[in-house]
């Protein structure tokens, strides 16, 4: 998931006239109801009689580089000129060019920091008008991941790809090793609510003073964050992070303190070794994290397992793809998205690339029920695919990082310095409404 700043998006109020570009255009092809069903028409997208060039920018492992080369095969006369950036780059790249009135290309895949750009539609060719007509497919999808794409006024910019649903990885030998239940089910059950995950983690560090049931403070507050009804800002544009939802997330990852291992991210050498050598027993993460967790822990391999997050189903990332006013051939552009985010490519790129579907018929797809030597032979997919379905809607406001990010610095005082936590759920809503007066030109 990308945090970069989105900083210099506030200066591109300043140069929107510039970036208008062409509306697209207006052949009256059917570009199909159903993503699946363009594969079969989209050998009629290109007519071969002139080339159709489409540009786009795209970050490592968010589209497979096959299914860009094949574009070219399923719609012939068709190519797709893509340009590769880093992931920690890609944004920056966004941000300068807007700043600058620079060209965006034809397509734009966006990750999660898509709220950043839903203040800015005219950009963007709204979905739900000719010749896309995005409504017609609106129900295939999940509803929350469509949602997202979807700008306040109701325009809709970008078509979702992947989504991040996360559950709970729990190590099964350390919760044997402890007296706790091994089976998902049963774990489910056992911690279904934070309550109940904090009782367990009383029980298993009586039984064994070495282990800590969770990593750090911030992931407990990014899963109980997404539990809420409501982010820090509202639809309205209304600073809401002072109130109980928020304050509610907060204290819940402070009740965990004495339950955790320690340190502020997923990508540390230090985090790799506590699940590793068994110092962690367990953590909530988005389903990306599963290679991430067989990268940093090879020697528990086959004693991990997956179940439901205690307090109930979040998202963590996840990306969309768009086409920018500056296409000029918007039509086969459109037809272009259906297909290469239709069921059969979301299943292979969830093979490929770990990227899980967005697309209910792919979520329902056997292909995704297969057993994972690492997690134990256990069909971990299904509970992905049952949080992908219980995720509700939720707003993300533009620079929405930026606001987490200050409660869970504040956070990381408590866990590691012992700060106060109403002296620290305090400062932290200071500091971010300080973001928001900054954002707002309050």
């Amino acid at each position: 998931m990308l945090k970069k700043s989105m900083a210099a998006l506030l200066a591109a109020a300043m140069v929107m006239s510039a970036l208008t570009g062409c509306s697209g255009s207006k052949d009256s092809a059917d570009p199909g109801k159903e993503p699946q069903a363009s594969q079969e028409a989209s050998k009629d997208a290109g007519d071969g009689s002139d080339e159709v060039v489409l540009t786009m920018w795209y970050w490592k492992n968010s589209i497979r580089e096959d299914l860009i080369a094949q574009v070219s095969e399923q719609f012939p006369g068709v190519t797709i000129r893509a340009e590769l950036f880093s992931a920690d780059d890609i944004e920056e790249k966004i941000n300068t060019t807007i700043a600058s009135g620079g060209e965006l290309p034809d397509l734009l895949p966006m990750d999660d920091w898509i709220a950043n750009l839903l203040q800015y539609p005219d950009m963007f060719v709204d979905l739900y008008e000719a010749p896309c007509n995005a409504k017609e497919i609106e129900d295939q999808y999940v509803e929350w991941k469509w949602k997202r794409g979807e700008t306040v006024d109701g325009r809709l910019i970008a078509l979702p790809m992947d989504i991040g649903p996360t559950c709970m990885f729990y190590n099964a030998s350390l919760f044997e090793a402890a007296g706790l239940p091994t089976e998902p089910a049963d774990v489910a059950a056992a911690m279904s609510t934070w309550e109940d995950a904090y009782a367990a983690a009383r029980k298993l560090q009586e039984a064994t003073p070495d282990v800590k049931m969770f990593d750090f403070m911030g992931h407990l507050f990014v899963a109980a964050l997404g539990q809420q009804p409501q982010h820090m800002i509202d639809e309205e544009g209304n600073f809401i992070a002072d109130q109980d939802h928020i304050r509610q997330a907060f204290m819940t990852a402070v009740e965990g303190k004495p339950y955790v291992y320690g340190g502020d991210t997923e990508w540390s050498s230090e985090w790799a070794a506590s699940l590793n050598n068994g110092d962690v027993a367990a953590f909530v993460g988005a389903v990306w994290m599963k290679p991430e967790l067989q990268d940093a822990a090879p020697d528990t391999a086959g004693q991990w397992r997956v179940t439901t997050a205690p307090g109930g189903a979040g998202n963590v990332g996840g990306s969309s793809i768009g086409i920018t006013k500056n296409c000029k051939n918007v039509e086969t552009a459109y037809k272009v998205l259906t297909w290469m985010t239709n069921t059969e490519n979301q299943v292979e790129s969830l093979e490929q690339l770990g990227l899980f579907p967005s697309l209910i018929s792919a979520l329902d797809d056997p292909a995704l029920m297969y057993e994972e030597e690492f997690f134990g032979n256990q069909v971990a997919n299904e509970y992905f695919v049952k949080a992908a379905k219980e995720i509700k809607d939720y707003y993300y406001p533009p620079n929405y990082s930026s606001y987490q990010s200050a409660f869970e610095q504040q956070l990381l005082l408590v866990q590691d310095q012992d700060k106060d936590p109403e002296e620290a759920l305090a400062d932290a809503v200071k500091e971010a409404k300080q973001i928001y007066d900054l954002e707002y030109m309050k």
